[in-house]
């Protein structure tokens, strides 16, 4: 009697075993149910690589109402980690919070330490009244903030170099080695040597040096040495810090270059 009883209880825990599993189961393909996807992919047309330190953030709003704000129904932030643009993105929703007769729309920014790079100067519209669920978000220079910004600084000064590849700089030949940021992203410097031209593009922290010709005049060793680790170190570039008159060329975090400002 007592191996029989065992054999029914063995038989009960077993079935019921099979029970919460397949509960477990069902809600599992529940949650997977619950929830939906946006894709897509955030972009810009500026020639600039995101420096290694960008983030990226992804929204999904509701704009139906005229009198109230948008409101967030999704949103995600996440790295490049490498990539370039276009990056691509995968942003989670749960269907329930749509409703078919409102109006949804995606917006995306990218930063750089926390101040805004890129941002999209516009909404996509997504999901409902015949909208895509995957978008290209096209994004623009953030516009700078109030007040005289970083990038004004680096634009109102000639940069006149202190520390390249961590030695100090040569006196160079009749003039130091520096460079200047003119408008329509025109570049200038010189190496202590030789001139420079070329053409720059600055963002909210985001920096690329695009030397394009220089004079060939024969240098002293130390003087040439210093030029081609001085021109390195422009075309290395990602971005930048600023600190009063200091300046320092990154490359994410390391510092290829350091320069003292003179007023223009």
């Amino acid at each position: 009697m007592y191996r029989c009883a065992a054999v029914v209880v063995m038989l009960v825990a077993s079935f019921g075993a099979c029970v919460v599993a397949q509960e477990a189961g069902m809600s599992a393909q529940g949650a997977a149910s619950a929830q939906s996807v946006l894709t897509g992919s955030v972009t810009y047309m500026q020639r600039i690589a995101l420096p290694p330190n960008a983030a990226i953030e992804v929204k999904l709003q509701d704009v139906s109402s005229q009198d109230a704000p948008a409101t967030t129904i999704a949103e995600t932030v996440f790295a490049p980690e490498g990539k370039q643009v276009p990056i691509p993105f995968t942003l989670p929703y749960n269907p329930k919070d749509i409703n078919p007769a409102h109006t949804y729309q995606v917006r995306a920014n990218i930063s750089v330490n926390g101040k805004p790079m890129f941002v999209s100067s516009m909404g996509y519209d997504v999901l409902t009244k015949g909208a895509p669920s995957q978008i290209v978000i096209m994004t623009k220079p953030a516009p700078p903030a109030s007040g005289k910004s970083p990038a004004r600084k680096l634009q109102d000064s000639r940069w006149v170099l202190s520390e390249v590849d961590g030695n100090p700089a040569q006196s160079g030949e009749g003039h130091s080695a520096h460079f200047e940021l003119h408008p329509r992203e025109r570049l200038t410097g010189s190496t202590g040597c030789n001139n420079f031209v070329g053409s720059y593009i600055a963002s909210q922290g985001a920096l690329q040096l695009m030397p394009s010709a220089t004079t060939m005049k024969m240098c002293e060793p130390q003087v040439a040495a210093q030029e081609q680790a001085f021109l390195g170190a422009l075309k290395a570039t990602t971005n930048y810090k600023i600190d009063e008159t200091t300046l320092e060329l990154l490359n994410g975090d390391k510092v290829l270059a350091k320069f003292q400002a003179e007023g223009k």
